[in-house]
């Protein structure tokens, strides 16, 4: 009987997750093996932490961070340059991508210029509904980004 109450009360109560403080974030990043890890605060309920991973350079923007300085939110990107000019068909094969799979979104960014463009990917969390910040996140952008160059080399 004590066992099904107590399952009973875990079913019950909605999972936790806990906001991160940016410093706190960039420890996690750098105990996952990231590089150059960097805090900025962008304002005072947005922080953004600049790291390197392997070959490339990301981002986390820590968002709705309180007055003590716990944010509730927090976005992964990368943005690559390209060169030249995007075609039809690099826009199709991203939207392609953002309606195929379900946790990242990719986009394309023109310079104006036709020199060149920008590729970007990013990955959103929310830290106060069921998730925490952790290295299974950088994991999960990783897979996100090897996922959106695997799809853009794919033959039509």
């Amino acid at each position: 009987m004590m066992v099904c109450a107590v399952a009973a009360f875990a079913m019950a109560v909605p999972a936790l997750a806990w906001p991160i403080a940016p410093e706190n974030a960039g420890k996690v990043l750098t105990n996952a093996g990231s590089e150059e890890v960097e805090v900025t605060w962008l304002g005072d309920d947005v922080a953004r932490v600049d790291a390197k991973q392997g070959e490339y350079y990301y981002s986390v923007r820590l968002m709705n961070c309180d007055e003590s300085k716990m944010c509730n939110s927090a976005m992964f990107f990368a943005t690559f340059t390209m060169s030249g000019s995007p075609d039809l068909a690099m826009y199709e094969q991203t939207n392609l991508y953002n309606d195929s799979y379900p946790f990242g979104r990719a986009f394309i960014l023109p310079s104006g210029d036709g020199e060149s463009y920008g590729i970007g990917v990013d990955y959103g969390l929310d830290l106060q509904n069921e998730h925490n910040f952790d290295a299974e996140d950088l994991k999960m952008f990783e897979d996100i980004l090897t996922s959106y160059a695997a799809h853009m080399s794919e033959e039509n």
